[in-house]
């Protein structure tokens, strides 16, 4: 597949069949000769679109474009085991208001999805997850996933190439772990309202070995000499794109502490022209930022977003406050304004808190906006039998302590 993934956009997609439907239903009208059926009937079709499609009252207009950036997919077993090898039904259906509604959305697989044949598994650190899960992510306007994380070779070379035909036999998006040198060099591309973003994506290591050094972008520490080619991997984006995203897999697990290598690492992509930089690894929300980069750019930066998918309670290696914080993440949305050749301007963002729900042994999941979560979910939660911290009113604080001094706004 051709490594310049031109995303056609979800909102045109939507408007387009509405226009279809009108045409049809005008000419049916006039077919009958009945032109009071037709006012009345184009009246009414408009009525109707205006209450069943609001993409086209929010169409954003050329060079802007709405982004949604999201924590983890992590399938583990009871996830996995609940919906199988079907679709995901409702389980993010109150989340539709800002996957669909957006221009385009980017999240972190955290497993490779080889299908069956490979071995399903969703624990023990080491994951596959259906080959139906690139259709499900689609089904839900999730157009563009990042590789470069430490389960990208839970399958091996044969995993991730499976993964990366799923996810082609779907037209979304990836980069980070890769199947060819050329590849890798490349830089992958998105174009968004007349806006090319380039992505560029990679992660501190693999829990099973690549087979080459090229297979997955792995920074390894703050100060290896790998920093190079990341940093040259920004350049070449920079270069050929309008605006930089780099997806960084990094950080601690289970504490809302940064790591060197995310506070050395930060100001670096920022100095280098990045204008967003998702961060993720730690199951955990974690500090988000304006950052100031040497030629007085501004870069925004999410260091952690925690979970998007997650099925797990009681998760071990982490204490009771990162057990039950392992249930929420967040997304974050904000908008890209095109203001010159190859230069945007980062705008409104915003935080999401979202919380993953499930109850007794694994069942019900369902993913909740935090604002929308209440103490009787809560209370019904799985995590809730084993901690009495989880309450709406605990994980509320926990949001707010987190993102706080973020100077970003956090929806409620």
């Amino acid at each position: 597949m051709d490594k310049e993934r031109f995303l056609s956009m979800k909102r045109k997609r939507k408007i387009h069949k509405g226009r279809i439907a009108l045409v049809a239903g005008v000419a049916l009208a006039l077919t009958g000769g009945i032109v009071w059926g037709v006012h009345a009937f184009v009246s009414s079709r408009l009525t109707t679109a205006k209450n069943e499609d609001v993409v086209e009252q929010k169409e954003e207009p050329a060079d802007t474009a709405r982004i949604t950036v999201t924590g983890d997919l992590l399938l583990e077993d009871g996830f996995v085991n609940a919906f199988g090898n079907g679709g995901w039904g409702d389980y993010m259906a109150d989340l539709s208001p800002y996957f669909a509604n957006d221009d385009w959305t980017l999240a972190n697989l955290e497993v490779p999805i080889a299908g069956e044949a490979l071995g399903l598994a969703g624990a023990d650190y080491c994951f596959n997850a259906p080959a139906e899960t690139a259709k499900n992510m689609k089904d839900n306007s999730i157009e563009y996933v990042t590789l470069a994380n430490n389960h990208a070779m839970d399958r091996s070379v044969e995993g991730l190439e499976k993964t990366i035909q799923n996810l082609d036999a779907q037209s979304i998006g990836h980069t980070g772990a890769f199947l060819s040198p050329e590849e890798r060099d490349a830089v992958s591309f998105a174009d968004v309202n007349g806006i090319r973003i380039g992505v560029v994506s990679w992660t501190y290591a693999t829990n099973q070995p690549a087979d080459t050094d090229w297979r997955v972008n792995i920074f390894w520490d703050a100060y290896s000499d790998r920093i190079a080619v990341l940093m040259d991997d920004i350049a070449k984006a920079k270069a050929q794109s309008d605006c930089v995203i780099v997806c960084m897999h990094w950080g601690t697990e289970f504490t809302y502490e940064l790591n060197e290598a995310q506070t050395v690492l930060s100001q670096q992509i920022a100095d280098a022209g990045a204008d967003v930089i998702v961060g993720n690894h730690p199951h955990t929300i974690q500090s988000a930022t304006w950052l100031t980069g040497a030629n007085g750019n501004k870069t925004l930066c999410f260091y952690s977003l925690g979970n998007l998918i997650s099925s797990a309670y009681l998760v071990d290696r982490a204490d009771e406050t990162f057990q039950d914080m392992y249930e929420v993440g967040a997304i974050a949305q904000f908008t890209l304004k095109k203001t010159g050749e190859k230069q945007v301007e980062v705008l409104d963002p915003q935080i999401i808190p979202i919380v993953n729900h499930f109850e007794g042994e694994y069942t019900n999941f369902h993913i909740y906006p935090l604002k929308d979560y209440t103490e009787q979910l809560a209370q019904a939660h799985s995590q809730r039998q084993y901690s009495t911290l989880f309450t709406k009113q605990w994980l509320d604080e926990q949001v707010n302590g987190v993102f706080a001094d973020s100077g970003i706004s956090i929806v409620e």
